[in-house]
């Protein structure tokens, strides 16, 4: 029985793990799932091709914004790597590199901080490679969900439910192993 109670908190454990990376992976490519159900999706940049190491430069004004707004870069091949660099207006800069020809990054237009978002597409491939640039909202977060856009819209906090459940599932299970190790070393 004592082993019995070893597993459990090992069986949790393992539950816990498997949720995080699997709540880690759909984040990472929940945006992708999102452009197809942005709200008011305009291009930045069509088609645009960038040689091996070199980049493009563009700007998005404050006026373009939504409340919520999302950058997403779409890149082909998809096998291509490019970094997404966005300056912000008080002088943040967040890179991002692509996963399976995409990057994004989530833009929240701000009173305090009006002026111009500068972003920024390295080509860090061998090979040439073309990216399209949409602007548009992101419909969760901007609280325009609806049963048409089905599960796309809720990628996002379904993603993160599973990485915070993961989370505690790690520490329960871990307290789990450790108090049923000590409960079987004091019996012994």
């Amino acid at each position: 029985m004592t082993k019995l109670r070893i597993f459990r908190g090992l069986i949790i454990v393992s539950i816990g793990v498997v949720l995080l990376v699997l709540g880690s992976d759909i984040f990472d490519h929940s945006y992708d799932l999102v452009e197809s159900v942005m709200k008011t999706p305009h291009d930045i940049i069509g088609d645009k091709e960038i040689l091996q190491g070199q980049s493009i430069n563009s700007t998005i004004t404050w006026n373009e914004l939504t409340e919520h707004a999302v950058l997403a870069v779409n890149v082909m091949p998809a096998t291509g790597s490019i970094k997404l660099q966005v300056t912000e207006p008080n002088g943040n800069i967040f890179e991002k590199e692509s996963v399976n020809g995409f990057a994004y990054h989530i833009i929240d237009k701000s009173s305090q901080e009006q002026g111009n978002y500068y972003f920024s597409i390295m080509n860090l491939g061998n090979e040439p490679v073309s990216v399209n640039a949409i602007l548009g909202e992101d419909p969760y977060l901007s609280g325009t969900c609806d049963s048409a856009n089905g599960v796309n819209c809720y990628v996002i906090p379904i993603a993160i439910g599973l990485v915070i459940t993961g989370m505690i599932m790690l520490i329960v299970g871990s307290l789990i192993t450790i108090n049923d190790f000590r409960k079987k070393r004091f019996v012994n």
